[in-house]
């Protein structure tokens, strides 16, 4: 739900979505530019920013919730979101080296491959038919590996994580199938699968550090996300894929 007035988050007004202007803003209107150009209308259009806020159209359809929608919790809708982020991927990759001096909200990684979306979750998805139709806020968009943005991807769609509500989600051999699943569909090679593991905890630990940090800064949003345990529930999480750790790598591993 999009907030109807001022603060610090999005909100949504006719066709368009407003937000704060942020440094980063111009890059991610840059981005939607080039992915509209190249033929990805499943993205917003960016719609201008001035010294307040910055817009983008307004993509119709139901947000992914893989709590609460069964449609979020599909394997329709976990091939249709791999199938789509390995072609944003490849769409972004001749870019990244000359973008990489760009402003982003989060630090280029090396190897510099593709532009991450950064927070490829069934929240940040809209699905119509039970497919995913649109894929929304590119705020933490930046450069770094395919396999990093894919880290982060398989722990929110599998879900890998010990406080899912879903009894058919909650168990790990099914979330160790929806990974492979994923994996396979995005078409990474078995080779690459098995790190995959490794990624995911380091990218747990680095958005945990990065939520922190923000938080101690004085950032009202990240201080939310703590008070409301977010980074109590990654580190809950971490540990989870650290004791599953073994059957998690031999499970995406295998070829059929």
């Amino acid at each position: 739900m999009l907030e109807k007035g001022s603060g610090d988050g999005p909100f949504r007004r006719g066709d368009l979505v407003w937000r704060p202007v942020r440094p980063w803003s111009g890059s991610v209107q840059a981005l939607l530019a080039h992915l509209q150009a190249r033929g990805f209308k499943t993205v917003p259009r960016p719609a201008g920013l001035d010294a307040g806020f910055e817009r983008v159209t307004y993509l119709n359809g139901e947000i992914g919730d893989i709590e609460r929608d069964a449609a979020a919790q599909s394997m329709a809708a976990l091939v249709s979101a791999a199938d789509w982020l390995r072609r944003y991927h490849d769409c972004t990759s001749a870019i990244v080296v000359d973008w990489a001096s760009r402003t982003w909200q989060l630090p280029p990684r090396e190897p510099l491959e593709v532009i991450c979306h950064g927070d490829f979750a069934p929240y940040n998805v809209v699905l119509r038919d039970g497919k995913l139709a649109g894929v929304i806020d590119f705020e933490t968009a930046h450069p770094g590996a395919r396999i990093w943005d894919l880290a982060y991807a398989i722990y929110r769609w599998a879900p890998l994580s010990s406080a899912t509500l879903v009894p058919e989600l909650s168990v790990i051999e099914n979330q160790i199938e929806r990974s492979r699943a994923f994996l396979v569909e995005y078409g990474l090679d078995k080779e690459l699968r098995a790190s995959v593991v490794a990624l995911i905890i380091q990218r747990l630990e680095t958005l945990v550090s990065f939520m922190e940090t923000e938080a101690a800064a004085g950032s009202k949003k990240y201080q939310r996300n703590v008070e409301e345990g977010h980074s109590r529930l990654y580190r809950q999480d971490i540990a989870y894929i650290q004791r599953h750790r073994e059957q998690i790598v031999a499970g995406v591993s295998r070829l059929t």
